[in-house]
Order: structure tokens, then C-alpha cells, then sequence
């Protein structure tokens, strides 16, 4: 659940909670030893000039939020391969889905990360979650597809699936809409800055009603807002930012289509699917 207690007693109870307390509190990605030699991480340095991350560029280094939401992108997951039949199209759909749940538990711990979504309330943390999830998602899978040789999607590293198998599958409307979606992209030339500043952007300006502090939401809005535009500012792109925004409406129709595909498929054809995956599809709903 990404809530375990890291103190100096329990710091090795899990890698992963102290890995991502560790960059809360400021540390560099680059200060990963490989090794297990003491002291490697002393050659390391900040670099406030270069940015934060190997992705940083100049421009967003000046970008806390942004240079913030850099630091703190998850790492692509792999798929993990379903063995439990041998109908191929059936095998894909199951992978498939496992693979949308683990990215749903990773991108609930990430959404937390966002500056400004912390101090939400939790009942709009948890609306925007909801509303917003598969529009965020899927701006991975749009930036991870850009020139992918043969049209193929890109779900994940091990997990590429072309038009003959998504139609196999049962995936060909959802094809169709996330390779417009990726052509869109493309054509625009996101910047890997822009692509997880639109990823927050997505979670954040989805279409829930902010049941509890409407207030806060719309400064935590605000704070994206301003942070692309400044960004787009110190690169010279006067008009930039309003573009990216008005891809917005296409993401969220790609989303829906998503949604109403794994729902389709999830009661037409019996494909299991993991608890909170399917809550949060309904929620979409």
C-alpha cells in the first residue's frame, strides 16, 4: 500500500517506501549505488544546474513542480506473462490486465508526489483518483508508443501489441483511439518535461465535481497550470501550453473508451479482473 513506517529502526523493512521517503526528503536518483562499496554516493553531487534528473533540461531545472514531478516518475513496469491458459488472445487480455493493476497501485502512490495533491482532502484525493486515473495512465502508453515500428502499442517494455492482436483480442476500437492519441502526441513533440506534467495535469483536470474543499482543488489546479506555462515560458513557447491543454478532451475520450473496452470484455467474455481495477473502472462509469 506504500504506507510502510520507515525510521532508522525499521529502514530495511521495505526497499520501496524507503527508497521513495528518501527522495522526499531530496535525495538524487543518481546517488543509487550499484555497487555495495561505502561511501560510492560521496562522488555524487547535486547538480542544481542540469536539472534533477537525467530527462531534466534547463529550462524546467529552474521549474520546482516540474523538476519536482520529473524526480518522482515511477519507473516503467514490465508485464508479467499469464500462464493459466493457452488461448493466445485470452493470454494477452489477462496480462494485460494485471499489468493496468499493478500500474493503478504505482500511479496512486505517484499521484501523491504531485505538489499541492497531498494537501487535498482525502474525499478529493480520492475523486480525482477516480476520475482521472486511465487518462494518466495513458499518457504513458501514448508517450512510450511514439515511433513504434509496425503501429504497435507499447503497454509496457515486454508488452507490444499490434493491430492484429489488439482485434484478436477484442481491443481493436481502443487501438484505434490510442494511435490517434500517440499521433497526436508525436506531432507535437512533447518534451519528456511536458509528458509527465501532462500526465499530473490529466488527474488533476478530470471531470469530478470537488465534493469537499472546491477551493483547494482549484489551487492545487493553479499551481499545474502556472508551473506549465512557466516552463513553456523559458523555453520561448508563447502559445504552447494552451495546445497542450486543449489535448486534453482527446485524452479523456480515449480514456473513456478504454474504460467502456475492459468493462465490455470483462462481462461479455468473463475476463477476471482485480478487485480495485474493476472499482475504478466503475467509478468511471
Amino acid at each position: 500500500m506504500n504506507e510502510c513506517e520507515i525510521t532508522k529502526r525499521r529502514r530495511k523493512a521495505c526497499q520501496a517506501c524507503r527508497f521513495r521517503k528518501c527522495l522526499q526528503a531530496g535525495m538524487m536518483r543518481e546517488g543509487v549505488r550499484m555497487d555495495r562499496v561505502r561511501g560510492g554516493r560521496q562522488k555524487y553531487r547535486r547538480r542544481l544546474e542540469t536539472g534533477l534528473s537525467l530527462f531534466c533540461k534547463a529550462p524546467s531545472s529552474r521549474n520546482k513542480v516540474i523538476s519536482h514531478l520529473v524526480l518522482t516518475e515511477p519507473a516503467p513496469l514490465a508485464a508479467n506473462q499469464d500462464d493459466s491458459t493457452n488461448e493466445g488472445s485470452l493470454r494477452t487480455l489477462l496480462t494485460l490486465c494485471d499489468l493496468l493493476n499493478r500500474e493503478l497501485l504505482v500511479l496512486i502512490g505517484w499521484a501523491k508526489q504531485i505538489p499541492g495533491f497531498s494537501g487535498l482532502s482525502l474525499v478529493d484525493q480520492m475523486s480525482l483518483l477516480q476520475s482521472g486515473w486511465m487518462e494518466a495512465l495513458l499518457v504513458g502508453v501514448a508517450w512510450r508508443s511514439q515511433g513504434g515500428a509496425g503501429e504497435e502499442l507499447v503497454f509496457a517494455g515486454n508488452l507490444r501489441l499490434d493491430e492484429s492482436q489488439c482485434r484478436a483480442a477484442g481491443l481493436a476500437d481502443l487501438y484505434q483511439a490510442l494511435c490517434h492519441l500517440t499521433a497526436k502526441y508525436e506531432a507535437m513533440r512533447l518534451s519528456p518535461e511536458e509528458v509527465v506534467t501532462m500526465k499530473a495535469m490529466a488527474l488533476a483536470n478530470s471531470d469530478a465535481d470537488p465534493v469537499d474543499c472546491p477551493d483547494s482543488v482549484q489551487r492545487f489546479q493553479d499551481g499545474l497550470h502556472d508551473a506549465l506555462q512557466e516552463y513553456e515560458s523559458a523555453r520561448r513557447e508563447q502559445h504552447r501550453a494552451g495546445r497542450l491543454l486543449m489535448s486534453l478532451p482527446l485524452l479523456r475520450q480515449t480514456a473513456h473508451r478504454a474504460v467502456q473496452t475492459f468493462l465490455r470484455l470483462h462481462r461479455q467474455r468473463r475476463v477476471p479482473l482485480h478487485k480495485l481495477l474493476l472499482e475504478m473502472l466503475d467509478a468511471k462509469t
